[in-house]
């Protein structure tokens, strides 16, 4: 039985590169059609910065949490934290952040971020304020000491004092880095005490800030990877060309496996950030074996014959140690972690984009590469004779 499907795939193998021989330039430009597609793709790919949407929220604990978080916290606040800062070096700095100057400014930041159309709701110590602020730090204290709910904007030593603000427009990565920049912009427009820091903080800043890092991280070791990985192909087949063209599979792949993402709506998450180093990492194998033997035939027989005996032998092959690498990343998604089934997910994909841009796409570049270097050699012996004549 085994055998039987060993040789119905060495058979599809070995049609699979006569089609290829015959009608490369074809698979070329249709390969670099889907790759602008899926490249299209790739630019609809979303990050997602909540470890909790990554939890299994079918899950009886979760449904609760949810439930208790929906009722009793309704608001996603973005938090202005207002710091005493020592380091400054400025004279007659506030000691106590309930100084009549700190109040003053919290004051006018209130009412500024109050008049914002995308705030929807803000609180502070600003409304027990309304008829003025106190002279003096023993009048500030007295007025706070005689309004209940007002030690919930301090800490212990009132070193720190918060203000909340609740944007109207959701939390999506766009919306809160709106947000924050217009109450950024407000916080430079107030009158500041020196020696007083404001810090805007929150648990939607924070996510957008992963979100940040996380694509920073999945940009630079994708391309650190690739530099790597590239520059030891170069130097191992001694050849910049064959270097590129082992290496060109894993462009394919890495493309279209950030497309298909994009299309199907995984989401790039903790989990998910290092299959780009990853991919290249797994399958630069089938590019290494499928150019090896390609050139190592090639000095024996023909470039039909060499396509056809690669692609046969080493696909098969291949094919093999894709599928029960695929099939493992596939078991993945039996988890009840979805991070853990998108972790699956991609990198599965990833593993059969490699071996499809390695056995199906890549003989086709082979042999239009050595087309050309024919067409240069002739070129150039044809100016040789031209001379000699």
């Amino acid at each position: 039985m085994v055998l039987k499907g060993k040789i119905s795939i060495e058979r599809a193998l070995t049609k699979l590169a006569s089609l290829q021989c015959r009608h490369y330039k074809k698979i070329i430009v249709a390969s670099l059609i889907l790759t602008v597609f899926l490249g299209y793709g790739a630019t609809e790919l979303q990050f997602q910065g909540n470890i909790a949407k990554e939890m299994p929220q079918d899950l009886p604990v979760f449904v609760l949490q949810e439930k208790i978080a929906s009722k009793f916290r309704r608001e996603e606040f973005m938090i202005i934290a207002v710091c005493l800062n020592d380091e400054t070096g400025a004279k007659d700095i506030p000691r106590d952040i309930r100084d009549p100057k700190v109040i003053e400014s919290v004051v006018e930041l209130h009412e500024r971020l109050e008049a914002e159309s995308s705030i929807e709701k803000v609180q502070s110590v600003a409304p027990f304020f309304r008829e003025g602020v106190p002279d003096d730090l023993e009048g500030v204290k007295k007025k706070l000491a005689s309004a209940p709910g007002t030690e919930q904007f301090f800490n212990r030593d009132f070193s720190i004092m918060l203000v909340y603000a609740s944007p109207i427009a959701g939390l999506s990565e766009e919306k809160v880095k709106e947000a924050t920049d217009m109450i950024q912009n407000d916080v430079d427009a107030i009158t500041k005490p020196a020696g007083v820091d404001y810090k805007i903080t929150g648990m939607a800043p924070l996510i957008n800030e992963l979100l940040r890092l996380m694509r920073e991280d999945m940009i630079f070791t994708t391309f650190v990877a690739a530099i790597i990985i590239f520059g030891l192909l170069a130097l191992l087949e001694r050849s910049f060309t064959k270097g590129f063209l082992v290496f060109l599979p894993l462009i394919f792949a890495i493309i279209w496996t950030f497309g298909t993402m994009g299309f199907l709506g995984i989401h790039i998450s903790i989990s998910t950030v290092i299959i780009g180093a990853v991919i290249i990492g797994l399958g630069v194998e089938y590019g290494i074996f499928m150019v090896a033997r390609y050139y190592e035939e090639r000095e024996r027989h023909g470039t039909a014959e060499s396509l056809k005996i690669a692609v046969t032998n080493i696909g098969a092959s291949t094919f093999g140690s894709a599928a029960t690498t695929t099939a493992a990343f596939f078991a993945l998604t039996l988890s009840v972690m979805p991070m853990i089934q998108h972790l699956g997910q991609t990198l599965a994909l990833g593993i059969i984009f490699c071996w499809v841009a390695a056995a199906v796409v890549n003989p086709c570049f082979i042999v239009f590469e050595e087309g050309l270097e024919a067409r240069k050699l002739a070129g150039l012996l044809q100016k040789w004779i031209r001379n000699e004549r």
